[in-house]
C-alpha cells in the first residue's frame, strides 16, 4: 500500500510539473504577441524559422529573401528605439563620379531606419562623416539631384563599431545624363578659332589646332597648337612663335597659317595640316619643331598617323589621299585611285590601321570610305550630301573612331550636328544643334574620341572645344 501510493504520489508530480511548463510556454508566447503583433509564428517541424538572435543590430544575423540587409520584420517604431540605445560610432566614405571619376559634392548621407534621422552632405571633394550612429550593420542610403547610385543603395552597407570610425565602400555615382549617348560634359574656353583635334592616347593629352591671327600686318590668319588635358587645362602652345623656344632660329618663316586637321604618332611627336603653306609641319613631343613635308600638296585639309608611323594626308587640291610611310616617302600617290575627288575632307585611322575618308563630293551612299592599312578599299561606305534626316550630310569635316567597339564619328558642320554610326556603318544616334549654348554647335571643325569613350568636338565658331559623354558604357549597350 505504501509503495503503491508512492507510485501515486510520483505520478502526480509528474503531471503538477508538466502542467507548470505548459503554462510557462503558453505565457511566453503571450508576452511576445503582445510585444510584436507583426511577428510571424508560423513553425515547421517544431522549429520557427522566422526567429534570430540579435547580437548589436536591430537588423540581426540571418538573412531571408525579404530583405536586403537580413533580419526578421520588427515593429518600425520598436526600431529606431532599440537604435538610439546602441553605443555608437562614425562612418566616413567618398562619393565619386562614376565617369570623372571626381568627388560628387552636395550628396546627402542617411542611415537607413534611424529616427530622428541621421545625416549629413559630402563635402566639396566627394567627402563625408556620419556622426552617432548606432553600432551593427547599417544601411547607408545616397541621394543627389541628377545622379543615380551605381551599385544600388541597399546594398551600401557597412559594419558599426562602437567608439571607432568606419570607413564605407567607395560609393560611385552615375550622373543622370550619362544615360543619353553623348550626353554633354563640360566646354574648354580659350581659344580663337578652334579647327584640328586629336589625342596622343598614351596620356590623354589632346592637341587643338587653333586660328589665332595677331591683327596689323601679319593678320593672315596665324595658327598654333595647343597642348591641354582630357579636363581643358592648358599645358602648353607652340607654332606661333617668331623665334624658336631655345632662342637659337627664328621661326618666322615656319609659322603655321590657316592650318586645319592635326594628327599624333604613337612617340607623341605632331603633323599639322598647314593649310595656308601647302604643307605638313612636324614637331616633336615637347613642341619643337622638327620639319616641313612638302610633296607638292595644295590646300591640305587633315592629317593622321598609323600606328606604324605611317602618315595619311588628304590633299584636296590635288583630289587625292596621300599615304607616306613612316620615312615620309610616298608609298601610295592616291589611295582613292580612279575614284580621286576634290571633296576629300577628314580622315582618321582605328587601331587596325584601317583609313576612314570624308569625301564630300561623293555620290550617294559613298560619303565615307574605308580602306585598309595598304590603301586598299574595304567595302564599308556609307553617307549621302544634302539634307537634315539620319545619315544625311551638310559640308561634313572630320571624323574619329571610338576604339572600344569601332562606332563612328562625323562632324557633320554645315547641320551642326555629330552624327554616330556603327562599325558597320548603321546610323545609332546624334547629338547638338545650332546655338551657343553648352551642347550646341556653331560651325564644328575637329573631333576625337579617347580610350575611354569621352568625345571632343572643335566648336570653332563659339571658340572652345566641348567634351561628351561616350556613346555606349559597353559593348552592348545601345
Amino acid at each position: 500500500m505504501f509503495n503503491l501510493k508512492g507510485k501515486t504520489a510520483r505520478v502526480s508530480s509528474s503531471l503538477i510539473l508538466t502542467g507548470l511548463l505548459i503554462a510557462t510556454s503558453a505565457c511566453s508566447k503571450s508576452t511576445i504577441a503582445q510585444t510584436n503583433p507583426y511577428r510571424n509564428n508560423t513553425t515547421n517541424s517544431g522549429t520557427n524559422t522566422n526567429y534570430s538572435n540579435s547580437t548589436g543590430s536591430s537588423y540581426g544575423n540571418s538573412y531571408d529573401s525579404n530583405s536586403s540587409y537580413g533580419g526578421n520584420y520588427s515593429d518600425p517604431s520598436q526600431v529606431s528605439s532599440l537604435q538610439n540605445n546602441l553605443p555608437t560610432g562614425s562612418v566616413a566614405g567618398r562619393v565619386m563620379d562614376s565617369f570623372t571619376r571626381m568627388g560628387v559634392s552636395g550628396a546627402r548621407i542617411e542611415v537607413s531606419g534611424i529616427r530622428p534621422a541621421i545625416t549629413t552632405t559630402t563635402d566639396a571633394s566627394g567627402n563625408f562623416t556620419l556622426p552617432n550612429v548606432p553600432q551593427g550593420k547599417q544601411v547607408i542610403l545616397v541621394t543627389k539631384k541628377e545622379y543615380t547610385s551605381l551599385v544600388g543603395n541597399s546594398n551600401i552597407i557597412v559594419d558599426v563599431a562602437a567608439g571607432n570610425t568606419t570607413t564605407a565602400p567607395q560609393i560611385s555615382m552615375i550622373p543622370d545624363k550619362a544615360s543619353v549617348a553623348n550626353g554633354f560634359m563640360k566646354a574648354f574656353d580659350g581659344f580663337v578659332y578652334p579647327r584640328g583635334i586629336t589625342m596622343n592616347k598614351n596620356n590623354s593629352e589632346l592637341f587643338v589646332v587653333d586660328v589665332v591671327g595677331i591683327g596689323g600686318f601679319f593678320n593672315y590668319d596665324r595658327a598654333e597648337v595647343k597642348k591641354i588635358n582630357s579636363d581643358g587645362g592648358v599645358i602648353g602652345s607652340f607654332g606661333s612663335r617668331f623665334v624658336s623656344t631655345d632662342l637659337k632660329s627664328i621661326d618666322l618663316f615656319r609659322l603655321l597659317k590657316k592650318s586645319t586637321g592635326i594628327g599624333v604618332d604613337e612617340g607623341g611627336n605632331v603633323y599639322v595640316a598647314d593649310t595656308g603653306n601647302n604643307t605638313v609641319k612636324k614637331y616633336g613631343p615637347t613642341g619643337q619643331y622638327v620639319s616641313q613635308i612638302k610633296k607638292q600638296f595644295s590646300g591640305v585639309i587633315d592629317v593622321a598617323v598609323m600606328t606604324t608611323g605611317d602618315v595619311v594626308v588628304s590633299d584636296p587640291g590635288n583630289s587625292r589621299v596621300v599615304l607616306m610611310d613612316s620615312n615620309l616617302n610616298i608609298k601610295i600617290d592616291n589611295i582613292m585611285g580612279s575614284s580621286s575627288s576634290d571633296g576629300v575632307r577628314g580622315v582618321t585611322t582605328d587601331n587596325a590601321d584601317n583609313i576612314y575618308v570624308i569625301d564630300s563630293a561623293a555620290k550617294a551612299g559613298e560619303v565615307i570610305k574605308k580602306y585598309d592599312k595598304n590603301g586598299n578599299k574595304l567595302s564599308l561606305q556609307f553617307g549621302i550630301i544634302g539634307g537634315l534626316e539620319s545619315g544625311y550630310f551638310n559640308n561634313p569635316t572630320s571624323l574619329a573612331v571610338d576604339s572600344r567597339n569601332g562606332d563612328i564619328y562625323v562632324v557633320d558642320t554645315g547641320n551642326n550636328r555629330v552624327q554616330r554610326f556603327n562599325a558597320q556603318g548603321n546610323f545609332l544616334s546624334e547629338f547638338g544643334q545650332f546655338g551657343a549654348e553648352n551642347g550646341s554647335f556653331n560651325a564644328p571643325w575637329g573631333i576625337t574620341v579617347d580610350n575611354q569613350g569621352f568625345v571632343y568636338v572643335a566648336d570653332s565658331k563659339n571658340r572652345r572645344v566641348e567634351k561628351f559623354m561616350p556613346g555606349r558604357f559597353g559593348q552592348n549597350t545601345y
